[in-house]
């Protein structure tokens, strides 16, 4: 019981305030929307890194399902068919997580934590 009340006084005594931009807050509706356009709903999240990943990796695909579909390997065409649309399907999704997430407290940064 003892150790229960230390660790509870430990958790309030070291925790931190947490702030929420309200300028940052994204709409998740609005967000897998657009999403049903290739990485739109990353740009409305603002995660470019994740724009240039999908894109690069959904080119390839779309490329290696055109190249096995010209020599009529159709075992080859059809992996990558799956690749494309997973990889849609994974943009909607991530576009609609980062939404929901873009409300997630971020720790303030005290002067006294700062690297010097």
């Amino acid at each position: 019981m003892i150790l229960i009340l230390i660790l509870i006084c430990f958790n309030i005594l070291f925790s931190s305030e947490a702030i929420i931009d309200s300028a940052k807050v994204k709409d998740p509706s609005t967000a897998w929307k657009l999403a049903l356009i290739p990485s739109v709903g990353q740009i409305y999240n603002k995660d470019y890194h994740k724009v240039v990943g999908f894109w690069l990796l959904e080119s390839y695909s779309i490329y290696k399902f055109n190249d096995y579909n010209k020599d009529n390997k159709l075992a080859n065409r059809n992996t990558y068919a799956w690749w494309i649309v997973g990889l849609y399907i994974m943009s909607i999704i991530d576009a609609y997580v980062d939404a929901h997430l873009s409300t997630f407290p971020v720790e303030v940064e005290s002067n006294h934590m700062k690297a010097k």
